[in-house]
């Protein structure tokens, strides 16, 4: 599962089809997956940053697919992403 969401993510940073700050966000959220970070929490970082841009519906279309993927119930981890859940 990390191999898959690396290499999506890879896709999509050298994809000319997604802008820079996007590009940027990918390429944080990799270093911090790579680095060693959980990948639910990484994730959940993305989740988090992108959301403004999805909620505005500022999204390219590739990284709103990614987003979807990684925010749907049905999708790699249920839901939310990496179905993170506070333990209080």
């Amino acid at each position: 599962m990390k191999t898959e969401i690396l290499n999506d993510i890879y896709n999509l940073v050298l994809s000319r089809h997604i802008r820079d700050f996007e590009r940027g966000l990918l390429l944080a959220a990799k270093a911090d997956i790579e680095a060693g970070q959980p990948l639910g929490k990484a994730l959940s970082k993305l989740e988090a940053d992108l959301r403004p841009l999805a909620l505005r519906r500022n999204l390219t279309p590739m990284v709103n697919d990614f987003y979807k993927k990684i925010t749907s119930q049905s999708g790699l981890f249920g839901r939310g992403a990496g179905a993170v859940t506070p333990k209080w």
